[in-house]
């Protein structure tokens, strides 16, 4: 699956990004969860611990928004569904 995936305020990840902070981005599987082990698989274990909290959930201090309109909840993102041509941004809180 292809996704445009867009990072804001999250430094470490940039950097893990080769400063980029958006990329289309082409992963197996349809979830939150899928896409996040896709990212560990291309950038890294840094990803991991960038981004996941003790529980393997993406740490409350992250916000993830898809296509700008749809907020996914801590405790409930990690199995929300994508759909080809979406775009999933990861972003600080606050």
């Amino acid at each position: 699956m292809k996704i445009e995936f867009r990072i804001e305020g999250i430094p470490a990840l940039y950097k893990l990004m080769k400063k980029k902070k958006k990329l289309d981005f082409i992963f197996q599987g349809n979830t939150l969860q899928d896409l996040v082990n896709g990212l560990i698989s291309k950038f890294g274990p840094n990803v991991k611990n960038i981004l996941l909290d003790k529980k393997d959930e993406i740490d409350i201090e992250y916000r993830v928004v898809v296509n700008m309109s749809k907020y996914l909840s801590y405790g409930e993102r990690m199995d929300v569904p994508l759909n080809e041509g979406d775009t999933v941004h990861f972003m600080t809180v606050g």
